[in-house]
């Protein structure tokens, strides 16, 4: 009730004001209509910074979160990286371990190899000695022996001793022929063969059909078939046996060649010549 007496009293009041001083109101409204006009011009103004603040607060805000982002996609890549590094570094470790074990077996190889040489030289300065006797007693004993095939026999000799002066020739190689040698004679043991060759017998010398039966027989025909001769191992020399043989003889020679099939026949053997 205060309220509504003191309001109109203000009111009545502000009525004899305009009635009496006009110009003061109109001064007053002038000055409250600026101040109000002043006042919306700058919360305008006000609102219009707040805005720019926020639009700037928000690019700064992508900014960073950008930012983070790369720094994320560096720290993954930086984890990957590192892993890649130690796999690759466990490989490494693997592989050295490996490289050392081969290092090692190597070394175990070239000490064996180192041996081998000194094994392979002792050898060869035992060898050549060991080549030299054999070759003696190979000729010894085709001198012993029957002499069927005699001079293809002490050729094969002759050539191998001048082989051991060969320097191009291996101590391997030279070793391989030897023995082949050896084996060649020991076949003849059980080989048969015949041939026409000259029989030096009585200071006359005449063309002659051998045949010969391992180192059981070893016959001479004339080419008349006429006269027979077997070696005699224990004189070392030919010696002349019955004419009954002959016909045997000429058999055997004949299969030899292989222009008649094997029969059973009867020979003088190299151990009954003298008996």
């Amino acid at each position: 009730m205060i309220l509504i007496i003191i309001r109109e009293l203000l009111s009545s009041i502000l009525l004899v004001e305009v009635v009496l001083f006009p110009n003061r109101f109109l001064s007053a409204l002038l000055v409250v209509s600026s101040a109000s006009l002043f006042s919306t011009a700058a919360l305008a103004a006000s609102v219009t910074q707040v805005q720019q603040q926020a639009l700037n607060d928000q690019q700064q805000a992508r900014q960073s979160q950008h930012t983070i982002d790369q720094l994320d996609d560096n720290k993954l890549a930086i984890i990957q990286k590192v892993k890649q590094l130690q796999a690759e570094a466990e490989q490494l470790e693997q592989y050295n371990v490996y490289l050392t074990e081969l290092v090692q077996d190597q070394a175990s190889e070239v000490a064996s190899y180192q041996q081998q040489i000194i094994d392979v030289k002792e050898t060869r300065q035992g060898l050549v000695p060991l080549m030299v006797k054999m070759l003696d007693n190979l000729a010894q004993f085709v001198a012993l022996d029957a002499p069927f095939l005699l001079d293809e026999r002490q050729q094969r000799i002759s050539q191998l001793q001048q082989m051991m002066n060969k320097a191009d020739i291996s101590e391997a190689e030279k070793y391989r022929r030897i023995l082949t040698a050896y084996q060649i004679e020991a076949e003849y043991g059980s080989k048969m063969g015949e041939y026409q060759g000259e029989l030096a017998l009585d200071g006359t010398t005449r063309t002659v059909q051998y045949f010969y039966l391992g180192r059981v027989a070893f016959v001479a025909l004339s080419l008349d078939g006429k006269a027979v001769w077997s070696w005699d191992r224990n004189q070392q020399q030919w010696l002349s046996v019955d004419n009954a043989y002959a016909q045997d003889v000429k058999q055997a020679i004949a299969i030899a060649k292989k222009t008649e099939i094997p029969n059973l026949i009867k020979l003088p053997l190299i151990a009954e010549v003298s008996q």
